[in-house]
């Protein structure tokens, strides 16, 4: 990872950041140039003018990069490095660095992802009139400009879980739409406030890998809250890769009990673990995958 020379900031450590940036390294590995895309990703958000602190939480890394990123944090003012026990969960070491955070408004970004210049302050101008807690998501693209689905139109309940298990598309949001009213966003690009946030109780630790940011959507918008996803604020999404099936399910399971309520919703519930399991299992059998190993 290179070095960056620390950047000259008018906000004194007295006044509070603006944005901190929030970036889980889990498990990083360098790809086949020697470099990771955790690189870019960082570099990205120091270039961002609306960012003021950039916390980069350690999770179950090999020591090289432990030992890198200690270096990183060394070279920078507005850099902090946290550890997070590699027993906790993804979402559990989202909340790691969220505690650690003084800035008025979260960043949660995926380490694979690179921010496109005026991201953040798309995402803050997105979130200024909207009824807290508020939530807003951006766009992701891959490496050839193709979008990923980043957002779940309509109302969140039980059986979300099915749709987002077959991945059921979503209308599409494009670019130039103004930030529209959705049911969820993807954690991989998300700003809320650092006050809502922590009024949600931030993430359910419950949640394995996946599908933390979903619950965290249902319930801001159970609260009275905005969940809004402004396609003009973007980020280019480097190596995304699927849960194990096994955490897929856990995470659908969780995200199904949590959100029952109407008496077919609890039925559903009961059964959700095996009928997700079934379904992922005949996904993954018409898409021709082999079954994973155990």
């Amino acid at each position: 990872m290179d070095r960056h020379p620390s950047r000259a900031r008018s906000t004194s450590a007295t006044l509070e950041p603006r944005v901190s940036a929030i970036v889980v390294a889990h498990k990083v590995r360098a790809n086949s140039s020697g470099r990771a895309p955790l690189d870019l990703c960082l570099r990205s958000a120091l270039a961002e003018d609306w960012i003021d602190e950039l916390i980069v939480v350690d999770h179950d890394n090999p020591e090289n990069i432990s030992s890198t990123l200690r270096a990183f944090e060394a070279d920078r003012r507005d850099v902090r490095v946290v550890r997070a026990d590699p027993s906790l969960s993804l979402a559990a070491a989202g909340n790691v660095g969220a505690a650690e955070a003084r800035g008025r408004w979260l960043l949660f970004l995926n380490a694979d992802v690179v921010l496109q210049r005026g991201a953040v302050a798309r995402l803050a101008a997105a979130g200024g009139g909207a009824q807290q807690p508020w939530i807003v998501g951006g766009r992701l693209l891959d490496l050839e400009g193709r979008e990923r689905q980043a957002a779940r139109t309509g109302a969140l309940n039980t059986f979300s879980a099915i749709a987002v298990a077959v991945e059921w598309p979503a209308r599409p949001l494009r670019k130039g739409d103004d930030a529209a009213k959705v049911g969820a966003v993807s954690g991989a690009l998300m700003l809320i406030p650092r006050g809502d946030f922590n009024e949600l109780n931030g993430f359910d630790e419950q949640f394995d890998t996946d599908y933390a940011d979903l619950d965290l959507c249902r319930r801001a918008a159970l609260a009275g809250g905005s969940v809004l996803f402004q396609p003009d604020a973007s980020g280019v999404q480097f190596e995304y890769a699927q849960a194990r099936k096994s955490r897929k399910v856990q995470g659908l399971t969780r995200f199904a009990v949590k959100s029952a309520e109407t008496p077919i919703e609890k039925a559903f519930a009961r059964v959700a673990g095996p009928a997700l399991a079934t379904l992922l299992a005949l996904k993954d059998l018409i898409a021709g995958r082999p079954p994973a190993r155990r």
